[in-house]
């Protein structure tokens, strides 16, 4: 092999290398964006969760102390409890997935 030839050799093998590189940015660029995504979004469902939470806690007070009192809503809010209940499941459910 001749030098042309090694250097045309040398040459195709950068120019492979800058197009490996290059496709390799783009993918890390768009893997970056993906991962930003995600993060937003488990933020959002955190912050449902923890909204979903407080509510449960609210309503769990809310029934001890209607529990002695009316029982017909003591049973009201024991639903309301159990549907989020259920829905904090839902929400666990779906960050454990992610």
């Amino acid at each position: 092999m001749n030098i042309t030839e090694r250097i045309d050799s040398i040459e195709l093998k950068v120019r492979q290398l800058v197009q490996t590189k290059e496709r390799l940015q783009r993918e890390n660029a768009a893997l970056k964006e993906d991962n930003r995504k995600l993060k937003a979004e488990l933020d959002r469902q955190s912050g449902a969760v923890d909204a979903l939470t407080y509510k449960l806690e609210e309503s769990q007070r809310a029934l001890e102390s209607q529990r002695s009192h009316q029982p017909e809503d003591s049973e009201k809010l024991q639903q309301q409890l159990e549907e989020y209940i259920e829905e904090i499941n839902k929400c666990i459910e779906w960050l454990h997935k992610q």
